[in-house]
């Protein structure tokens, strides 16, 4: 079937070819197909050059390394020990229908 790309005419016969040459030596389906879209879309092969003013350079403040705190809305929580047990460790039930 031919469609008005004569470029996806010339490459759909040959990915074809390629994925099922992938399966004959083994490979999944999906495992070929989802190499291939890897390879595509690495540095190597994507052709789309970035835009420098579309994203900024990270702000300094905003680069977190693995041992930083974790920080909810600005702040560090505070937890009791694991080993503390309190009414905070069970759940209630909720009445609905209170004012």
């Amino acid at each position: 079937m031919a469609s008005d790309s004569p470029s996806r005419d010339f490459l759909l016969p040959r990915l074809t070819a390629l994925i099922d040459d992938a399966v004959r030596a083994g490979i999944a389906r999906e495992v070929a197909v989802a190499v291939l879209i890897d390879l595509i879309t690495s540095p190597r092969f994507n052709a789309a050059t970035p835009d420098p003013a579309a994203d900024a350079d990270p702000r300094p403040g905003w680069e977190r390394r693995p041992d930083d705190p974790v920080l909810i809305a600005g702040r560090t929580p505070q937890a009791p020990p694991i080993d503390a047990q309190d009414e905070a460790d069970f759940i209630r039930p909720l009445d609905w229908f209170r004012d």
